[in-house]
Formats: structure tokens, sequence, C-alpha cells
């Protein structure tokens, strides 16, 4: 029998040269999907290391609508294992056409679609149904089942459907007149402010996020205090979900200044501070601004860290004494242009009613931080979060907030498992 089987190598070799014998048919290469220009700025912050920049990098998908955007999203869905950063990619391909989530997420996104579907955070599960109902060419209900059984069976299928779109979009496009120089026919946000936002964000994170709050408290700011009062713990915690090494201190200042609390994480102890605040005094339209500022600036009583982030935010009802506005100025842009620190400190103002503060917006201005006019004291602790994690950021800031909120909430009514 061995003598049998060596005696037909040579047939199979002369077989092989003649073409007789098919050789193994190799499998082709994975297809390659176009990513328009624009969104290269977001793909370094889609694989970063870190949970909260990759959920805002894929939450920022939502807002582009350049060629790109499905497979951008596919690819971080692929081994992405953080509920809310799921949760950011499957929504922003919530509301895609089908073709969209077939030529650019392919199997990529029906792998993970159908993972996702049975994901234990109930967003997550939902948003994955949603998009695996569009993916196959038939309506199969609302069964997972029924979704799970087809892709065993589709995924060639799903694969050569997915090169004969890319192969046609190749065409179409070689056929379209071309684009004049200078024009683009795609609504897309520019690269260069989200890339300063993206790096700011890592910075923190990696180095820490310090925040002194300067607060008026004569009488006409007792709403505001209470407010204060109210949510200080809130407002730590709040930080500190998003930036673990966050500090936070107070100043409080009417005609002086006061420090009632240096550079902390302690919540308790914040909220303690702010519990001895009473509003009084006053009387005088103009207060120590200035005063309360060169207070929080000083390294000896505020304590702040050479590499952190450093924000101050004034927060008040009336203006400083005019005269002592030229110092001030020149006070805050000799602290901006300190060697000791890492990084420039940034002075917000937040104006205690619908209109400006006199000065507070020139205050802004020269220590690179963002002016706010308030309307009523419910919204100052979010504000003092907005305006210390995002600064010109701030309505994506909240935006973001908002719905990595809404899923925390989600998370935490999901049904305990027996």
């Amino acid at each position: 029998m061995r003598r049998l089987h060596l005696s037909l190598l040579p047939l199979l070799a002369v077989a092989l040269l003649l073409g007789e014998v098919p050789a193994r048919a190799e499998s082709p290469p994975p297809p390659v999907v176009p990513v328009h220009a624009s969104l290269k700025d977001l793909r370094p912050w889609l694989r970063h290391e870190d949970w909260t920049v990759r959920s805002i990098a894929a939450y920022e998908l939502r807002r582009r609508t350049a060629p790109g955007v499905v497979y951008l999203a596919a690819r971080l869905l692929v081994n992405e294992q953080h509920p809310y950063v799921a949760a950011c990619a499957l929504g922003a391909l919530r509301g895609r056409p089908r073709r969209d989530l077939v030529m650019e997420g392919g199997t990529d996104l029906a792998d993970a679609v159908v993972r996702f579907s049975r994901h234990e955070h109930p967003t997550v599960q939902t948003y994955a149904r949603e998009i695996l109902c569009v993916i196959p060419p038939v309506k199969l209900g609302d069964n997972v089942a029924l979704y799970e059984g087809w892709w065993k069976r589709g995924r060639k299928a799903l694969e050569r459907e997915q090169r004969q779109m890319l192969a046609e979009a190749a065409k179409a496009k070689q056929a379209a007149p071309e684009t004049p120089k200078g024009s683009s026919s795609v609504q897309t946000t520019p690269g260069k402010k989200d890339e300063h936002f993206y790096e700011r964000l890592e910075l923190m994170r990696k180095h820490g996020l310090e925040l002194c709050i300067v607060l008026d408290h004569t009488g006409s700011m007792g709403p505001y205090i209470g407010a204060a009062k109210r949510q200080a713990v809130w407002l730590l915690r709040k930080l500190r979900a998003y930036i673990p090494q966050f500090r936070a201190g107070l100043v409080t200042y009417d005609d002086a200044a006061r420090l009632r609390i240096a550079l902390t994480q302690d919540a308790e102890a914040l909220e303690k501070a702010f519990r001895k605040v009473g509003a009084g005094g006053g009387g005088d339209y103009e207060e120590g601004v200035d005063k309360g500022i060169r207070l929080a600036l000083k390294q000896g009583r505020m304590a702040w860290s050479q590499r952190a982030y450093r924000v101050i935010v004034v927060v008040g009802d009336a203006p400083p004494h005019e005269g002592d506005v030229p110092r001030l100025l020149r006070t805050i842009q000799k602290a901006r242009e300190d060697i000791l620190y890492d990084r420039p400190v940034v002075v917000h103002t937040v104006s205690t009613s619908t209109m400006p503060v006199l000065h507070f917006p020139q205050i802004a201005l020269a220590g690179g931080g963002q002016h706010v006019a308030l309307s009523h004291a419910g919204a100052l602790v979010q504000e003092l979060v907005l305006l210390t994690f995002g600064g010109a950021d701030r309505e994506r800031i909240k935006e973001w907030m908002g719905v990595i909120d809404t899923l925390r909430k989600a998370e935490q009514k999901k049904p305990k498992r027996k």
C-alpha cells in the first residue's frame, strides 16, 4: 500500500503543473472603506486607552456626516468593552440608512451589533437591536434569535453585498464631476479645535484638574450661595467621576477676601466650608473682586499642582473697584505666564444676572476663559462643572455629560440577576 502511494506522487505533481488539480483558493483581502480626511482628527481618540476620551470621540461621530463615520464606529465596536463607549458609538449609528451600515460597517458592524444585542446594559442592548433590525436584506421582526440565526448563514452574502456597494460607489465617484478646489460637498466639523479639545482632556485625566471658586458673599448673593451649599458635594463628585485627580477650593470676598478651604478632594470638607458661608454685608456697589482673585492665585495658600489644569471661576453680581481693574488684569496676565506651572491658569467669570457685570467679560478675556451670565441660581453649579471641564467646549461637554448621566441612571435601574 505504501509503495502505491509513493508511485502516485509523480502523477500528482504533473497534474498540478498542468492545472488539473485545483489549488486551495485564498480568501480575498478585507474590503477597503474610504474615510474622509475631515475624520482624521478623531481616529487616534477613538483608539485611546481612556474610556472618557473614547466615549466623547464616539459621541462626536453623531455630529459628522462625512464618508467613513460608520466605518470608524464599527471598528471601535469590534473590541469595545466599556458600555458607555459602546452606547455612544451605537448612538452615532442610529438612523443611518442601511446602505451606509452595510457599505461601511459590513461584517464588523454586524458582528458587533449581534454581540451587543444581548448586552446587560439596557441602553446598549436597545441601540444594538435597533441597528441590527436594519442590516439584514429582509425584515425579521423583533426576535433577536432570528437575527442570530440569519447571521450564522448570512456572513458571506453580506460581505459580497458590501464589496459590490463599495465598487459601485467608487465608479460613481469616478464618473462624478470634480469638486472645485476650496469647496466641499460634505458638512464636517473643523478638526483643529477638536484635536486641541481631546489633547486637553487627555492631559486632565493624566495630570489632574483643579478648581478654585471665588464667590461674592454679600447679601444680594444669597440665592446663589444657597445653591452652592446644597450642591457642593455633587460638584466635587461629579467632576471626580470624569477626572479622578480633581480638587476644589473656595475663596469668598466682599471688600476683603477670605480663604474658606484650600484645594481638596474631600467632599465633606468642601461642603462644610460652603455651609459656613453666609450672605451679608456689602452696601456699596463695587466689591473686592481683585482681592479674591489674588488670594486664589497664591500658591502658598491654595497649594496648586505644577502639572494639573488650574481653573478659577469668579461668581458675583458686582464689579471690582474701578481703580483696581488695570492692576488686576496685569496680575492675571502675569499669573498666566508663571513658569512654575506646566500650563497657564484659566479664569472664568459668572455674572449672577442676565446682564454681564461690568468688567467681568474683560477679566475672563484676560484669563483665557469664558464669561457666562446666569438667569437663575439653580443653574450655578451645573455652570461651574461645564466651565471647569469644558471652557470653550461647554456646550459639547453639556450634551455628552447628559448622555453619560442617562446611561448611569439606566444602569442603576436595570433588574438585578437572581
